[in-house]
């Protein structure tokens, strides 16, 4: 089955899934189903993070090259 991960670049460990959802003191790895949710997710991230800097809750926010849709497979 096809799922794709949204996937920020760190500058330690690459390109990664650093998106979790935690539910019974567990964190887990979100993937989502298809790629426009997974892009509509993380346009929504993008919006939150504007918000905030003109807010003045954060001084800058996440480049959105910073990040990337990819599809993976299940194991």
């Amino acid at each position: 089955m096809t799922k794709f991960e949204v996937q920020e670049y760190c500058l330690c460990g690459g390109w990664t899934n650093t998106w979790r959802h935690t539910q019974d003191d567990s964190e887990e790895p979100v993937y989502f189903t298809s790629e426009e949710g997974a892009r509509l997710e993380l346009d929504i991230f993008m919006q939150d993070m504007t918000k905030e800097v003109e807010a003045g809750n954060m001084v800058d926010m996440p480049d959105i090259d910073s990040f990337r849709i990819v599809e993976v497979q299940d194991d």
